[in-house]
């Protein structure tokens, strides 16, 4: 659909093909919150934000300034997460970490599609998590996730126990370059920064990631991440600095562009 085909199916809650076969008319009050809705795109702010949510993994999430809006390629790394828990996983009930949820739609896209699952879901963003509990209860699976407060880095780094433990650890994290936020697209950057800037070279979380995600991965867990466009070799680097992972895999986006990277815990007999 065109921008302003979401604007007026959203005004008037129905689908493209109506807009057409109807012929329908919109009222003064709709006609003002049209002009409103146009203008603010006009001005730059991103569409999701205007129509207040964006669909994620046929699962529909509530969006605003307070969170990222999640891309189509987050897409990839969800539908890569699902494939390899149907291939390496059992059906027991699975314990999954996802850290920086943002508006909580990875999280509530897995609980969603997975039966048997408990997922904790990180923020270091109060604002953020407030949206992604109002969407876990939106959807019905508040009760299968619990938020928690907290930098992702430091997350990992508290230590773990056999409680603590997962089976699946995945991540959309921030991986623009900070001197790369200024040549963003303007309604990009009206996201929160924290949610884009990754440091100076945009890997500064996929490295605190990479360095103590296999502490918190039970046996025979894995680690699922996203990263930035031409950051393959660098990531190939810091996981050359970790000998705890295995079978290192990089998955494509719609451009043919590495865009998602997955990793297995080596067993601990295996050293």
């Amino acid at each position: 659909m065109t921008e302003q085909e979401w604007m007026l199916t959203s005004l008037l809650e129905c689908r493209r093909v109506d807009l057409y076969a109807e012929r329908q008319s919109l009222t003064p009050g709709q006609e003002m919150r049209y002009a409103s809705m146009q203008r603010r795109r006009k001005e730059g702010e991103p569409l999701q934000y205007i129509l207040g949510y964006c669909d994620f993994m046929g699962v529909r999430i509530g969006v605003d300034s307070r969170v990222l809006i999640p891309r189509p390629e987050t897409e990839i790394l969800m539908e890569t997460a699902l494939e390899r828990i149907k291939i390496s996983l059992c059906d027991d009930p699975l314990r999954i970490l996802d850290l920086g949820t943002g508006s909580g739609n990875i999280a509530i896209a897995l609980a969603h599609h997975l039966k048997y699952t408990s997922v904790t879901a990180v923020d270091i963003s109060s604002e953020a998590l407030a949206l992604a509990r109002h969407n876990a209860a939106s959807q019905g699976v508040a009760h299968k996730i619990n938020f928690v407060q907290a930098d992702m880095t430091v997350f990992l780094e508290e230590g773990t126990s056999v409680e603590k433990q997962f089976d699946v650890i995945l991540s959309n994290p921030p991986y623009i370059s900070t001197f790369q936020l200024g040549r963003l697209p303007r309604d990009v950057r009206q996201e929160p920064r924290i949610a884009l800037d990754g440091g100076k070279d945009g890997l500064r979380f996929i490295r605190g990631l990479i360095a103590c995600a296999h502490r918190h991965l039970r046996k025979g867990g894995f680690l699922l991440l996203e990263i930035g466009d031409g950051q393959r070799e660098a990531v190939e680097e810091v996981f050359a600095q970790h000998s705890c992972y295995r079978n290192i895999r990089f998955y494509k986006d719609y451009v043919q562009t590495d865009r998602i990277v997955y990793a297995e815990k080596i067993f601990e007999t295996e050293n």
